[in-house]
């Protein structure tokens, strides 16, 4: 009787141990309750579709991708296989596609990464344009793609090449920074 005595004893106190050895992990912890909630979850949208309208009411672009992705509110907008249908007010529409691409929270700018192909007719041009690269950031609201990258353009059988590039979408005038090479034909 006394061994049992002596057991269920032990056995209390080893528990009080052991909860004692727990609490100050979460009894003296500094966070706030705020800190400790979870956070708030972003989105994640597969086959999903975004339509950004301008100042006009009308559609600026539409974005098509396999997959959207927001980790955090307010964050940075992750794509994946994106492709932009570009169609500024007062300007001819283009396409833009890539691999992979992200959009800050105001969605007024896009970067393109990965075998990124845009093409579009600028406006007072009867040539498409056609060019490639492997990045790409792309001003909505000024209606300007740029990028240090080599680019292959290709407008309406000129081939030219080069490093680095600006290209106002809505004029159509390209300018070419470094290492330029092709052949025109008018």
């Amino acid at each position: 009787m006394i061994g049992r005595i002596i057991f269920l004893l032990l056995a209390v106190v080893v528990l009080a141990a052991l909860l004692y050895m727990q609490e100050p992990e979460s009894g003296n912890s500094t966070a706030t309750p705020a800190q400790t909630a979870a956070a708030e979850p972003g989105f994640v949208a597969l086959g999903a579709q975004i339509i950004e309208t301008g100042d006009n009411g009308q559609p600026l672009y539409t974005l098509d991708a396999q997959r959207i992705a927001q980790p955090v509110p307010d964050g940075i907008i992750y794509l994946t296989a994106p492709v932009l249908h570009y169609e500024p007010a007062g300007a001819n529409p283009w396409v833009l596609t890539a691999q992979q691409g992200q959009l800050p929270q105001s969605a007024q700018n896009a970067d393109l990464s990965g075998m990124v192909n845009a093409s579009g007719t600028p406006q007072g041009s009867q040539r498409m344009i056609r060019f490639r690269t492997s990045t790409l950031h792309v001003d909505m609201q000024k209606q300007l793609a740029t990028t240090a990258a080599v680019v292959h353009i290709d407008w309406g059988g000129s081939l030219v090449s080069g490093h680095g590039m600006h290209a106002d979408l809505k004029s159509g005038e390209v300018k070419l920074f470094h290492a330029v090479s092709g052949a025109i034909v008018r």
